[in-house]
């Protein structure tokens, strides 16, 4: 009749099978079994190296301590036999006093024949006449114990005990006693030794299973690591190894594609310069069909243009000139983006921005006006600058308009750009031609949708070439107070300079 106890036992080992056999794998390569065979094989043989070693030195030390202690003890016993006789105890202090001061010894004592110590230094241990007298008739003899130290440890000492006679006849013993400790030491050091190293040569040959265990798969890991790193972004990642074999034709063919990758990837890049990156993406997304006109959005466009900049650059260089119209334009980019705009494109010393254009704004002609005030504050704030270093001003006229217009890529089928075209766009740049330095000029119809966003002062009826009625334009003086926190902390991120500015101003200045 089987127990319940049985039973219990029995689903025990059941379990206990199931989960060692799903703790086990499936497959062991050949490479891990090798590899485990001779990491054991180095462990065991740097382990019988490292005690034999040990074992070795530990012998040569016990033998170089018990020589020293011996010689010291017969010297000090030829030295010490004429004056026990003599009864020369001062001859007998100088003796065990001179020898103390050597550092290997820590004690030193003379007894009469009789057992009757006559002078000591230093450590002693307990001794007997008979042990004295063993000495005699033996020669040297040791003896190990034992003594406290200051922190309360254990010391291990030796004595050496040797007969002192002079002219055959026995006068009296000495005692030496030396510090077993460094041996000790030593022997834990060389223990300790063995341990790291037979650890060291344990993780060494773990590694080299590892490497092993890897060696046959090697190549399709490297296809993954370099899959991975395509994926992150990584498209100069190349396979380096030369197979002639299915693999190496593998290999060569992702190459080939991560190089067809890389080149796209530098392509949109540089296309991403030339336009801004929303259009970038825009078309690159709709390659198949690249002509997008006809789509009518209702939008702002701002003409930033310097004013004077045509007798400014007669006295400056060519590469004055160019810096000095990168200089302003990377600053305009960046006003332009914290206000959700892009820049349609550069003419000349003129910038054309668009808002709601690439993406949608509802409050695009508030955040025109209010990139057009951070510029006109960004001129002011740099004049003072170029005013120190004795350097022109720079002073932009800056119109807006907002309306319907058409955006798109237009042009032909060998050039094309992306951009807005309308009856808007026209007028917002012949606003900007009629602004004075340093002002802001908007329509009508536009400074009374922005009240009481924006601060304006009514300017002049503007002829319209084309249109029968005149525009009446206001001058932007400023955006309300409530707003100031914001654009002043757009001014001061666009006068922030950018890492590879900061490191080009560190070169100016050295």
């Amino acid at each position: 009749m089987i127990t319940k106890s049985k039973v219990i036992s029995r689903q025990i080992g059941r379990g206990l099978s199931g989960f060692l056999s799903r703790l086990r794998p499936k497959h062991v390569p050949i490479a891990f079994k090798l590899a485990v065979v001779m990491t054991l094989l180095l462990v065991l043989g740097m382990t019988s190296l490292g005690l034999l070693i040990s074992e070795n030195q530990n012998r040569l030390m016990r033998t170089q301590l018990h020589d020293f202690g011996t010689t010291m003890a017969l010297q000090l016993a030829k030295q010490a036999s004429e004056p026990i006789l003599s009864e020369n105890n001062l001859n007998l202090r100088m003796l065990t006093a001179n020898l103390g001061q050597e550092e290997r010894i820590l004690g030193s004592a003379i007894y009469s024949h009789d057992g009757v110590l006559l002078t000591a230094s230093g450590a002693q241990p307990s001794l007997t006449v008979k042990l004295l007298d063993s000495a005699n008739s033996t020669g040297v003899t040791s003896r190990a114990w034992f003594q406290e130290t200051v922190n309360g440890s254990q010391e291990r000492l030796i004595s050496f005990i040797a007969p002192a006679d002079f002219q055959g006849v026995r006068a009296g013993s000495v005692v030496v006693t030396l510090s077993a400790s460094l041996m000790d030491q030593a022997a834990t050091e060389a223990r300790n030794a063995i341990i790291y190293a037979t650890l060291a040569m344990t993780l060494l040959a773990s590694l080299l299973a590892y490497w092993l265990s890897r060696r046959l798969s090697q190549p399709i890991h490297h296809l993954m690591e370099a899959t991975e790193a395509i994926g992150r972004g990584n498209l100069a990642t190349r396979i380096d190894q030369q197979r002639n074999d299915e693999i190496g034709f593998l290999f060569e063919g992702f190459n080939n594609m991560a190089a067809g990758l890389l080149k796209k990837s530098q392509v949109e890049q540089v296309f991403s310069r030339y336009v801004s990156k929303n259009v970038a993406d825009k078309v690159l997304a709709n390659l198949d069909e690249v002509r997008l006109v006809d789509r009518p959005i209702e939008g702002t466009v701002l003409f930033a243009d310097i004013t004077g900049f045509t007798a400014m650059s007669e006295k400056l260089q060519p590469s004055q000139v160019s810096e000095l119209l990168n200089e302003y334009f990377s600053y305009i980019s960046r006003a332009c983006t914290l206000y959700s705009g892009v820049v349609d494109k550069f003419i000349g010393d003129c910038a054309m921005l668009v808002f709601g254009v690439t993406e949608d704004d509802s409050d695009h002609m508030f955040n025109a006006v209010s990139c057009a005030i951070l510029i006109q504050q960004l001129a002011q704030q740099l004049n003072e600058q170029r005013r120190a270093d004795g350097r022109p001003e720079v002073h932009f006229r800056i119109g807006i308009n907002s309306g319907a217009m058409l955006a798109g890529n237009l042009g032909s089928d060998e050039r094309m750009e992306y951009t807005v075209v309308g009856d808007a766009v026209n007028l917002a740049s012949r606003l900007c031609s009629e602004a004075e330095p340093g002002q802001t000029v908007i329509r009508k119809q536009m400074a009374t949708m922005l009240q009481p966003r924006i601060i304006t002062q009514s300017e002049q009826l503007l002829p319209i070439r084309g249109k029968s009625t005149p525009v009446q334009i206001y001058s932007v003086q400023n955006i309300h107070r409530d707003f100031q926190a914001q654009l002043q902390a757009n001014l001061k991120e666009v006068l922030t300079p950018l890492p590879h500015q900061q490191y080009r101003q560190a070169v100016d200045h050295a």
